[in-house]
């Protein structure tokens, strides 16, 4: 799990990372659905995902020039567990970083 998305609809990293196991899937189906509380992350499925466009994730490339979720170069990035091996960093680099905090679904397009 990558993180919780807060009451202002971003995601609050968890640091260190929070392995999905069965009793916590068990747990978060009680209440909302756990893909509105929770943000998850696994390893990039490259061209056997549906968001996979030539040789990037087109997810991050649309997020990234999204106006809605852009965000001011500089500053710290957010702490975060999955850098070393994120594909979104590995595309954009600290863009990625910068918009990532307010992808909670894919974005629409």
């Amino acid at each position: 799990m990558l993180g919780i998305i807060s009451t202002d609809g971003t995601v609050a990293y968890l640091t260190p990372r929070v392995v999905v196991d069965q009793p916590f899937v068990d747990r978060a189906g009680a209440g909302r659905r756990p893909e509105a509380r929770f943000r998850f992350a696994q390893p990039c499925a490259e061209g056997d995902c549906s968001h996979w466009v030539g040789d990037r994730c087109d997810v991050i490339d649309r997020a990234v020039s999204s106006p809605e979720l852009h965000s001011e170069p500089g500053g710290s990035l957010p702490r975060c567990s999955i850098r070393a091996s994120c594909r979104w960093f590995a595309q954009w680099k600290a863009s990625a970083c910068r918009v990532c905090p307010r992808v909670v679904h894919a974005p629409d397009g």
